[in-house]
């Protein structure tokens, strides 16, 4: 159970903290906790002046700055609902929600606005640029009140904001502050409505499993309007006391690396791909090598190899770097077998879900098991496998606690089709659980396939295998008539850079196919694949949209 909300931990963070750095956008001038306590009231002093009322909805469809974490703490901390909504989105599909949602104010950026119209959006009385400040747009006499916001802060602080001015007035529990618009990969946007106490819950819990340092520095590379980079990179930072500055650029070694150099950290979270892309850029050439490849194999008798590796590629995080984390993916077996068991990096993985605020399992490297997703945090959630054997036969995974939802937003009916009858979330997720409260999730539980004689086939595990094939960028395994095919996006910059003709290319993708069956169980086997050469589409969070390619 958490002992306060995180607006109180937030409060007092700001106050204890005063004149030490809170965020920056990389590589630009960055404000104190102070200052960004100034911001925050400017803001409140602007949406009271407005008629704004608590439980107002305010979104925010922005590229991840330090505008965007200003504005979203300044939502919550104000007692509004912050509506976070991916900037990938199409401008349609950003007027859209922005109505579902019943917003009042949009904070976004020109260059997405440029394509929408207020008009399209009727509740809205502004639209604001979260990076810039500039008024966008707006109706009845919201410029003339905008235009006056800092005079208004002027007169009711004319010698500035001072710590003990400092006040947000507590929110109950129960209260949503954020609605987060999750696409699946199956149908359209559902608004997850997340309370005070979802988020409080998560801020509580993180510290006590991952290294988030009182007065450390962090540095976010995840998009603040996934769930995952809303309260790890933005939330949890800031009500910690850290400095967090905000990439702000492609997460990729040429970028990322100067700035873990130059911030610090004491954890880095990504997303597999990003730690993928930080193995080649550190250590590609010795673990490609023929000799690397050998010590590898035999990774227990070259353990001064190993350590050396290992080294090269923890250090390029930073001297304080003490935990590398992955979640939102599943990561490539073959990559967590190399940092796990062959270099013992300090690495782990997580899951969790938007539902959750994110967290429902964290690893942890003194005891992570591979394949495995964690351990339950039970300090906030309760876990169950609906199956006879939950050790052994996989069911799917249910959850409850204080991390879970309250619902989605004007949709009792598919609210009500995710909860059971005695109150625990259906995941979706398809796993099962060990005496220790270790996680291991088999796939979604609509991906399913069964095979002629009735054993379950879960595609995510073969796909996994398929996926660090020679010339194999990603893929989908799906059945047909009984028949199981994978569909295969080749990598084109391999494919071309290798001079390889489509003749040598479908014998390469055959053999492949002939390796992973060797891999797989025989009643999983894939009989036929396909190749593509533009990539699956996805959903805003990355996610495979499976239901085009069934």
């Amino acid at each position: 159970m958490f002992d306060s909300t995180f607006i109180k931990k937030f409060e007092k963070t700001i106050k204890k903290h005063w004149n030490e750095p809170a965020v920056t956008d990389y590589q630009q001038a960055g404000v104190t906790y102070g200052e960004l306590a100034a911001e925050v009231e400017m803001n409140h002093i602007l949406w009271c002046a407005a008629g704004l009322k608590r439980g107002d909805k305010i979104s925010i469809n922005a590229k991840s700055c330090a505008g965007w974490a200003k504005t979203f703490m300044s939502i919550v901390s104000g007692g509004y609902v912050g509506v976070q909504l991916f900037d990938g989105y199409t401008p349609a599909d950003t007027q859209q929600l922005v109505n579902h949602s019943d917003s009042v104010l949009l904070y976004t950026e020109k260059r997405l606005y440029d394509n929408m119209d207020i008009e399209n959006m009727p509740n809205l009385i502004g639209v604001i640029d979260v990076k810039t400040g500039d008024l966008l747009a707006f109706r009845n006499n919201f410029d003339s009140i905008y235009a006056k916001r800092q005079q208004m802060f002027n007169e009711k602080h004319p010698d500035g904001l001072k710590q003990e001015d400092v006040y947000f007035e507590d929110r109950d529990a129960d209260d949503v502050c954020g609605i987060n618009y999750t696409s699946g990969s199956t149908g359209s946007p559902k608004g997850v409505m997340l309370t005070i106490r979802n988020f409080s819950a998560n801020v509580y819990l993180l510290p006590i499993h991952f290294p988030f340092v009182e007065d450390g520095n962090y540095l976010s590379v995840l998009p603040f309007a996934h769930i995952f980079g809303l309260t790890c990179d933005v939330i949890e930072p800031l009500c910690l006391g850290m400095h967090l500055t905000i990439l702000g650029l492609p997460p990729i070694p040429p970028y990322l690396r100067p700035a873990l150099s130059e911030v610090n950290p004491s954890i880095f979270l990504a997303v597999p791909l990003i730690l993928s892309k930080m193995i080649e850029s550190t250590i590609g050439e010795f673990i490609s090598s023929e000799e690397g490849k050998a010590k590898l194999e035999n990774y227990k008798e070259n353990r001064e190899y190993c350590d050396s590796l290992r080294h090269l590629f923890v250090s390029a995080f930073g001297k304080n770097c003490t935990l590398i984390a992955t979640g939102g993916a599943a990561i490539p077996s073959e990559l967590e077998e190399l940092l796990v068991t062959k270099l013992q990096a300090p690495f782990v993985t997580g899951y969790g879900m938007t539902e959750c605020a994110p967290v429902i399992c964290i690893g942890h490297k003194d005891k992570y098991k591979l394949k495995s997703c964690g351990e339950v945090i039970t300090e906030c959630v309760e876990a169950r496998i609906n199956s006879v054997d939950p050790e052994h036969i996989p069911g799917e995974v249910h959850v409850k606690g204080d991390c879970v939802f309250s619902g989605y937003y004007k949709n009792p009916a598919v609210t009500a089709e995710v909860m059971t009858e005695d109150g625990w979330f259906r995941t979706g997720d398809m796993g099962v659980l060990d005496k220790e409260g270790t996680l291991f999730l088999m796939g979604r539980c609509k991906n399913m396939l069964l095979s002629s004689n009735g054993q379950n086939i879960f595609p995510e595990e073969i796909e996994v295998l398929l996926n660090v094939k020679p010339f194999v960028a990603e893929s989908l395994i799906v059945q047909r008539d009984a028949i199981r095919v994978a569909i295969i996006v080749i990598d084109n910059d391999k494919v071309a850079a290798s001079g390889m003709d489509a003749s040598a290319l479908n014998a390469v993708m055959r053999g492949n196919i002939e390796k992973l069956n060797k891999e797989i169980p025989a009643y999983s086997s894939i009989t036929d694949f396909e190749l593509r050469f533009e990539p699956f589409a996805k959903t805003p969070k990355g996610s495979i949209k499976r239901f085009m390619y069934s």
